[in-house]
C-alpha cells in the first residue's frame, strides 16, 4: 500500500492526478489513522454484536418514518439513511469528491496531534452490487461497493458511496477493507500532517467546500457560521507563515 505526505490543498491535487491517472476512485477522509472498518465494528454493544444491528434497524424503521420524505425501498436504503444520520450499520462512506473527503479529514483539529489520513480506493467491476438484486444485506460474504439512490440531500450533496462490511464468523469480527488481500494493492493512503489542519481547513473554505455545503440542512450551515466566528484550537493568527483569515458573509441588513 502507498504512503504519500501531503502539506496543502494544491499539492494534494496534484498527487490525485500521479496516483490515479483518470480511473474510478473513491475516496474516504479520516481524522485518525484507523483501519478501514464500519462503525459497528468500533463499538462495545450491549446484545451480540448482530443482534445489536439488527435489533437498531428494527427499530429505526419503526421509529423514522414521520422523520422521513420518503420510505426505502429495501434494507439497503434504511441502512444508507441510518448511516448517514450517524447511527451505526456496517456500511462505511465514501464520496467521488476527493476534496469532500478532504474536508472530513481536517474540519476539527488534529485528535490528540496525530495526522489524518484521506483513503484512495480503486474498485474493480467485480466490487459493486446492485441493491435491487442483493436485497439482504445480512448475507454478503465478501466486501462489496454500493451506490445509494440520492434520497437524501446530504447523499446527494457528498454523492455517497459506501463499503459493505461482512461478519466473519470465525473471528467474530468484521472485515476490514485495508487488511483484505483482494484490496490492499488498489488502496493508496494520503496523509495530512497535523499543523497543516488548519491551512487546508481555510483552502476549502475558498474553494467553497465547508460544512454548509456538504450538510444542506440548518445542522451544517450553523456549523458553518460557527466556524466563521470563532477560532478552532489549531487556528492561532499571526503564528503561521500563510495567512489564515477567513472570508466573512456580508452582515444582513436589518430593518
Amino acid at each position: 500500500m502507498q504512503e504519500i505526505i501531503v502539506n496543502s490543498v494544491p499539492e494534494f491535487v496534484e498527487c490525485l492526478g500521479d496516483v490515479n491517472r483518470g480511473k474510478r476512485a473513491l475516496y474516504r477522509g479520516q481524522r485518525r489513522d484507523l483501519h478501514l472498518l464500519p462503525k459497528i465494528a468500533r463499538l462495545s454493544t450491549t446484545l451480540p454484536v448482530l443482534e445489536a444491528k439488527q435489533a437498531m434497524l428494527n427499530n429505526f424503521k419503526l421509529l423514522s418514518v414521520p422523520y422521513l420524505k420518503e420510505k426505502p425501498a429495501n434494507d439497503w436504503e434504511w441502512l444508507a439513511i441510518m448511516q448517514h444520520h450517524g447511527l451505526a450499520t456496517r456500511l462505511l462512506d465514501w464520496s467521488v469528491i476527493p476534496l469532500a473527503a478532504l474536508w472530513f479529514t481536517v474540519c476539527k483539529p488534529p485528535a490528540e496531534n496525530q495526522h489524518g489520513v484521506i483513503w484512495l480506493f480503486q474498485p474493480n467491476p467485480e466490487d459493486y452490487i446492485s441493491t435491487f438484486k442483493h436485497e439482504v444485506p445480512f448475507q454478503i460474504n465478501k466486501i462489496v461497493l454500493l451506490q445509494p439512490r440520492l434520497i437524501t440531500e446530504r447523499i446527494k450533496a457528498q454523492w455517497g458511496w459506501f463499503t459493505a462490511h461482512y461478519f466473519d464468523v470465525d473471528t467474530g469480527k468484521f472485515a476490514a477493507l485495508d487488511t483484505e488481500a483482494a484490496y490492499i494493492s488498489r488502496l493508496t493512503k494520503l496523509i495530512i500532517p497535523p499543523d497543516k489542519f488548519a491551512l487546508f481547513r481555510f483552502q476549502l473554505d475558498r474553494l467553497g467546500v465547508n460544512s454548509a455545503q456538504l450538510f444542506p440542512d440548518l445542522e451544517g450551515l450553523c456549523a458553518h457560521l460557527e466556524w466563521l466566528y470563532t477560532n478552532l484550537a489549531d487556528e492561532v493568527h499571526g503564528s503561521e507563515k500563510y495567512d489564515l483569515q477567513k472570508v466573512f458573509m456580508p452582515l444582513p441588513k436589518m430593518n
